[in-house]
């Protein structure tokens, strides 16, 4: 039978006895090279007045520069107020020379991967600081007195007030204790700590401080003595009747154990703001 083989662009016309592609090829003494492909199977059966075309794969080597565009970090920053953002670090694209290996079947080109690379000025990423800071300013402390705020917030209620609660000698030991566990490092921090204990005695009507610590989850140890922070706290929430913030408060957990445990009771609920490592909420 006849058949034409077209092998890297040399066509030619053969007789050949039916057989398979594999052993056709052979007969004619026809080896295909290194890039060669076969689009055919070897075990395949000819038949009369068939093309078999071989085509060669060639391979080239190809360079180019090219630009690395640069990308852009996002860093949390407590220094900004929620919401608001700032470029610390311009970001400037780099340059890079590429060697790649090119294969072309028929010379179209078929497959390209980059065998090297060189930089030729490295790449400058755009850094922002992302604002995670609820507090826009402090008020001076010492101006302890009913209408001083400790801390102004995007978040403020400014309708919002409490009642003076006044607490026996005995509650009122157990909450500079409890301030003392919980936030006696800290003035402010005893202070907001303080604002929540009110809001649960005024808001859920507690009328012991052994209740609420037991109903409100306090874990703070109150067997131990007290610091002047905590003293001071306690007076200016309750004796003075002070505000740490213009808002309700309820519950607080630090920064640590809220990012170990993401789906946490306190991230159900209304973040006010976060006062050093520790964060603060009321609830919806």
């Amino acid at each position: 039978m006849k058949i034409k083989i077209m092998y890297h662009d040399n066509e030619q016309v053969y007789q050949v006895p039916y057989d398979t592609v594999g052993n056709t090829l052979k007969r004619l003494h026809i080896t295909l090279g290194e890039n060669d492909v076969l689009p055919f199977d070897e075990d395949e059966f000819i038949y009369s007045e068939q093309v078999i075309v071989i085509p060669k794969i060639e391979a080239r080597i190809s360079e180019q520069n090219e630009i690395i565009k640069f990308k852009t970090e996002f860093v949390p920053s407590d220094d900004l107020l929620d919401g608001e953002r700032k470029v610390v670090q311009q970001g400037k694209d780099g340059r890079k020379n590429v060697t790649y290996k090119e294969e072309y079947f028929n010379d179209k080109l078929w497959h390209r991967f980059s065998v090297k690379e060189t930089i030729l000025i490295p790449v400058q990423n755009e850094i922002v600081k992302v604002g995670t800071q609820n507090i826009i300013e402090y008020q001076n402390e010492d101006l302890k007195n009913e209408n001083t705020v400790l801390i102004k917030t995007k978040f403020d209620d400014e309708n919002f007030s409490l009642p003076k609660v006044t607490l026996s000698e005995h509650d009122k030991d157990l909450l500079e204790r409890l301030l003392t566990g919980e936030f006696g490092s800290s003035f402010t921090g005893a202070a907001l700590v303080a604002q929540a204990i009110k809001c649960a005695i005024v808001y859920d009507k507690y009328t012991s401080m052994e209740n609420l610590i037991s109903g409100m989850g306090y874990v703070g140890s109150t067997n131990i003595g007290k610091t002047q922070n905590a003293v001071d706290a306690a007076k200016f929430i309750f004796d003075e009747n002070g505000l740490a913030v213009k808002h309700r408060l309820f519950y607080m957990c630090t920064e640590d154990y809220y990012n170990s445990a993401p789906e946490n009771f306190h991230s159900t609920q209304n973040f006010i703001l976060q006062y050093e490592n520790v964060k603060f909420f009321d609830r919806w």
